[in-house]
């Protein structure tokens, strides 16, 4: 019986590798897509959403916003509109000012968040991002999901296994042999890499950055390095590096602070500009990044780019492109 049962360990972890290099093999050939060739001219939110998903583009947005005095973040991260701002050409921040002003004494801001992850704004970020490839739309992973699947029922099936030696064993049906010892840790082995299969493939297929957009990333940070500031408009000033690196390059102590409250990504420990990278594990941060010009709180005639993104970022070379 023991050794029936050590072909059948050894089987178990076969099934379940077998079952995760499926997985493996599916997401990375839909995250490794061909890559365009052509340079990408995006907006601040647009790198920001890249780099750190919804949250982080409304967390660029209410940084410019509260920057310009377009909103007023209180103690408590209280964020209400300032009377008499002007509108924002910009949907995200529009969709901030929509929703601030439509509940009286406005929002802490992680309810602000909250209120704010499903609307279109966001979403037409995420479609444009994936339309350039930047990032991969979750049905592209339909059949990598599926496969998730199949590796969770393995993994069960290993379990089930596992427990069945051990019930075999405790009736002395098994266990008479020294072989016995390896039934056991190829069925421990099998449960064990089954489960971190199952929990790492499911935060990989969260991770929605392609290669592409990986790429794009890297030349955005590398043209905008951390601590050097570039005033010529407050989208470059603030947008940017929120957009790049999260709320600790806001430049504002307490801005960060008040506006980190409920967001376990926010890391405002220190001096800001001390935050080591993304906000969002599951989108550009080192884990698995976006604006306009204009002097009123962050917008331009078009809501479309500077910086990285709607102008050559200097010389003529897209910030953020990719080759």
């Amino acid at each position: 019986m023991d050794y029936v049962l050590l072909v059948a360990a050894f089987a178990m972890v076969l099934l379940v590798g077998a079952a995760a290099q499926r997985v493996e093999h599916e997401r990375v050939r839909v995250g490794r897509a061909t890559p365009s060739g052509a340079g990408h001219s995006l907006s601040h939110y647009e790198l920001a959403y890249l780099s750190g998903g919804p949250r982080r583009a409304i967390n660029t947005a209410l940084a410019v916003l509260a920057t310009a005095g377009a909103v007023r973040v209180s103690r408590g991260s209280q964020v209400t509109p300032v009377h008499g701002a002007p509108p924002s050409p910009v949907p995200i921040e529009q969709a901030v000012l929509d929703t601030l002003a439509a509940r009286p004494g406005g929002y802490r801001a992680s309810e602000l968040r909250r209120a704010l992850e499903g609307h279109p704004a966001l979403a037409q970020l995420a479609g444009g991002l994936a339309a350039r490839g930047l990032i991969v739309d979750q049905g592209a992973y339909a059949r990598a999901w599926r496969h998730r699947d199949r590796l969770r029922l393995a993994t069960v099936v290993a379990v089930i296994f596992l427990v069945v030696v051990l019930v075999l064993a405790g009736a002395g049906l098994a266990g008479q042999e020294r072989i016995f010892v390896g039934v056991l840790f190829l069925g421990g082995i099998a449960v064990v890499s089954g489960l971190v299969g199952v929990y790492k493939q499911g935060r990989k297929l969260r991770n929605v950055v392609t290669w592409e957009g990986r790429e794009v990333l890297r030349s955005a940070r590398a043209y905008h390095p951390r601590g050097v500031r570039d005033q010529s408009s407050l989208a470059m000033a603030v947008g940017v590096p929120v957009a790049l690196y999260g709320l600790a390059d806001a430049g504002d102590q307490t801005l960060c602070d008040e506006l980190s409250v409920g967001d376990p990504g926010a890391d405002c420990a220190g001096a800001c500009g001390s935050h080591s990278g993304g906000d969002g594990s599951t989108f550009g941060g080192e884990s698995f990044g976006d604006s306009y010009g204009g002097s009123d709180f962050g917008g331009s005639d078009s809501g479309g780019g500077s910086s990285c993104g709607g102008s050559s970022c200097g010389g003529g070379s897209s910030c953020g492109s990719s080759s």
